[in-house]
């Protein structure tokens, strides 16, 4: 009995055994997939030799305009639907890379805006973006998503695929494939195997630095080249196939939070929300009450005692902007977790729009700063740049009037905004556009 019973848990053992989930299950994946899988081991190592460039600028200009032609490819093999969203998103990417190549006014920033852009933009086009694939209030974890979490949380995907096209073939042994699948699996072991052999005999050793000073310094640049290359292609492929299959993708988890109206962050009393608002608002109202007539004396073109253009508009500009930013991190916060939804709560509505104007008042003081420091010694690209901003700043702001009477997009159209505007920005080559606006220094 006891080895009948013994016999009938081995039997069952061996079915659960089979029963058993692979280790790492088979991707979903057509055929494009497959080919395009390996297309992005060769954009990996194309994009790393364009950054390698004598000219960073340029390499990275070229390899952008190479990037949205892989993918819009890659889109339209798989039957992905053109919408104005995706078209309005690739012209911002053109706009941003495209001119890198020839000027740029922000350099380094423009670089990060490049690849930030390009893995949302990825994102835009595969319909992987968090809601209903649209630029929504998601789009800092959308981002986040393109730029960081799909890489690294798919950075197999390329290579798995890859390996599933191989396996796919029934006659492994008659296909010259397994052959190249073997000289890969090869080369991380000769790697470590020659090494260990050349310290263990001298004329292995010998034999080794011949071979290696007969392939040069180039060819070693050249491999190092190419294996970066497969590590940033397999990035790059990790957020295509994370956007398409929705990989690592918490779209359900959005969409359940959208249902519930953000219940789980809407802890804070209203009252408790409300009294912080009317707090920040007063101490708002006593600081213009106070320095009513130092604020708004740039509105009539005077300039205060003991102050030169230059010190009246570099004091104060700078902090009102970044207390306008202050601003709207404390309205979404405020409307995030009051217990009552803003439009069930009047209370809340009130305070928005109170805090809303607050804010406008104080960008018109930092422009009308800026404004007459302009007057005084004409535009520069800083200045420019800063000027521009703060238009986007007083279009965010008069959005949030707007949105406590009528129910818009108020994040996806101050997005479109800033991404206009930062384009624009890259496109006209605003140095010379500088040059070209004549002023009356004033003595």
């Amino acid at each position: 009995m006891e080895n009948l019973k013994t016999g009938n848990e081995t039997g069952h053992g061996l079915v659960l055994m089979k029963e058993e989930r692979p280790l790492l299950e088979k991707l979903p994946g057509d055929r494009w997939d497959h080919v395009f899988a390996g297309l992005y081991v060769i954009l990996g190592i194309l994009m790393w030799n364009c950054l390698c460039m004598e000219n960073f600028a340029r390499g990275l200009s070229m390899f952008s305009i190479l990037y949205i032609i892989t993918v819009l490819a890659y889109a339209g093999l798989k039957k992905f639907p053109i919408t104005g969203e995706k078209i309005f998103w690739t012209l911002i990417l053109l706009g941003i890379s495209l001119p890198y190549g020839f000027y740029s006014v922000f350099d380094f920033g423009q670089t990060l805006m490049i690849f930030l852009v390009a893995a949302y933009w990825t994102l835009v086009i595969t319909e992987g973006l968090l809601w209903k694939g649209q630029t929504s209030s998601w789009i800092l974890l959308d981002s986040w998503n393109g730029l960081i979490a799909l890489p690294i949380l798919n950075f197999l995907c390329q290579i798995r695929l890859i390996f599933q096209t191989f396996s796919e073939k029934r006659e492994e042994k008659q296909d010259w494939r397994m052959v190249l699948l073997g000289i890969l699996i090869s080369i991380p072991a000769l790697l470590v195997i020659i090494p260990i052999l050349s310290r263990a005999d001298t004329g292995f050793r010998s034999l080794v630095d011949t071979v290696l000073d007969a392939l040069g310094e180039d060819f070693w640049i050249l491999i190092w080249r190419g294996i970066v290359g497969i590590l940033l292609g397999a990035f790059m492929f990790g957020t295509l196939y994370g956007g398409v299959y929705k990989r690592h993708v918490k779209e359900e988890a959005c969409i359940r939070f959208h249902e519930e109206s953000g219940r789980i962050f809407r802890f804070v009393p209203d009252i408790a929300v409300l009294t912080f608002g009317m707090i920040v608002s007063a101490v708002y109202v006593l600081f213009i009450g106070l320095q009513a007539r130092y604020l708004f004396s740039a509105f009539f073109g005077i300039l205060p005692e003991a102050y030169t253009y230059a010190q009246y508009a570099r004091q104060g500009f700078f902090e009102l902007c970044v207390i306008a930013l202050l601003n709207a991190s404390f309205l979404t916060v405020m409307n995030g977790c009051a217990k009552t939804p803003r439009r069930k709560n009047r209370g809340l509505l009130l305070e928005n729009g109170i805090l809303g104007a607050l804010t406008l008042l104080l960008l018109a003081t930092a422009a009308s700063k800026l404004g007459m420091y302009i007057v005084a010694y004409g535009f520069t690209v800083k200045r420019c740049i800063s000027s521009v901003f703060l238009i986007w700043l007083f279009l965010v702001f008069i959005l949030v009037l707007i949105y406590q009477k009528k129910n818009i997009p108020l994040v996806r159209w101050s997005v479109f905004a800033g991404a206009v505007f930062f384009t624009l920005l890259c496109v006209f080559p605003v140095e010379q556009i500088v040059e070209w606006i004549p002023y009356s220094p004033v003595a």
